[in-house]
């Protein structure tokens, strides 16, 4: 423990679970750590301790266990170290004015690298240079431009600009062999963490069919727990009759993956043949309780709404107004003119 005081007071609420090491025997790299509050594991330091325990992003999910006298004391430490490094920085810069009074030569250096106008110009150009290499880079390999609000891509750059000039990026055989282990058995330790917490909370198991690229018909099954959702499994049921003993003994299997102990619900639409599944689960396991999907059952409701008399008379000439405009170039000209609106097809 005197270790990890040394290290800093937000140590206290993590333990380590792996430290990676150079074969000279040296840490290579941020450890592995669990907070002792949730649960979680992710790899990092002080500084991601620190946002995982405030929930302030930095990469790393929010700790929902962390008490508000912690998170006022953790953030006392968060606005010290930021003051020391102000303090630090304010004293080099200092010494460095100190030094160049002492000695105009460096005085004449140090001003003229600082002001020059022309080593400011050249910093935009090497800056304008890189923003142009990361577009690129995305341009050419077909990346969405939605990658550069992921967290994993600023979090990709800050880790680069720490490292020393000369930085060489992993091979394509380092990316698609060791880091992804490394990877998968982080997302691993991610997942288990989502089982844990399943065993405290509680989770639920929600099931729904749909058809991929190939239109292949598919079940698929999801473990919802405290800490986010958890794929289990996908069903090719082609072929297949969906009757409710069918679609029941799916969802036993993936109970019985989850651990019976650790499910109190499952959610599936509120067909006939779903409904008919859920009471069979339920005689099987008098603990867990079926519902129907929420979304599905609104999706069901304004169907029905829309079908009342009162209802159609007002929908149905609004449809026909909006396909004329819609058909019609210069309808629909004057209304993009006249209203910032979007026009949306009925269903």
């Amino acid at each position: 423990m005197s270790g990890i005081s040394r290290l800093g007071a937000e140590w206290s609420y993590v333990k380590i679970k792996h430290q990676p090491l150079k074969p000279d025997g040296t840490k290579r790299g941020d450890p592995e750590i669990e907070c002792l509050q949730c649960g979680h594991v992710f790899r990092g330091g002080a500084s991601r301790i620190r946002s995982h325990l405030l929930g302030t992003k930095d990469g790393v999910s929010a700790c929902d266990a962390v008490s508000e006298e912690d998170k006022q004391k953790l953030g006392k430490i968060a606005q010290e170290k930021s003051e020391q490094q102000l303090s630090k920085k304010r004293k080099t810069d200092l010494d460095n004015l100190t030094r160049s009074n002492s000695d105009p030569s460096a005085a004449s250096t140090s001003n003229s690298s600082r002001f020059n106008p022309i080593t400011s110009a050249f910093q935009k150009v090497d800056k304008a240079s890189a923003d142009a290499s990361v577009a690129r880079f995305f341009y050419a390999n077909g990346l969405p431009f939605n990658a550069a609000r992921s967290s994993q891509y600023s979090d990709m750059i800050d880790q680069i600009t720490k490292m020393p000039p000369g930085y060489k990026p992993p091979t394509y055989n380092r990316i698609r062999d060791e880091l992804l282990d490394q990877e998968k058995a982080r997302v691993a330790a991610d997942l288990k963490s989502c089982i844990d917490s399943s065993a405290k909370a509680g989770s639920d198991i929600t099931s729904d069919g749909w058809s991929d690229a190939r239109s292949s018909p598919l079940l698929n099954f999801l473990l919802l727990t405290t800490k986010g959702a958890q794929f289990i499994k996908a069903v090719d049921t082609t072929g297949q009759s969906k009757t409710d003993d069918y679609i029941a003994d799916m969802l036993s299997e993936a109970i019985e993956e989850a651990g019976p102990e650790n499910v109190v619900q499952v959610i599936t639409d509120s067909a006939a043949n779903c409904k008919a599944a859920g009471k069979l689960v339920e005689q099987q396991y008098p603990h867990i309780f079926w519902a129907p999907c929420a979304a599905h059952s609104l999706d069901l409701l304004l169907e029905a709404i829309g079908k009342l008399s009162w209802v159609k008379n007002i929908v149905k000439p609004g449809k026909t107004v909006l396909k004329f405009v819609m058909n019609h170039q210069k309808s629909h000209a004057i209304f993009k003119q006249y209203s910032k609106l979007e026009l949306l097809r009925p269903g």
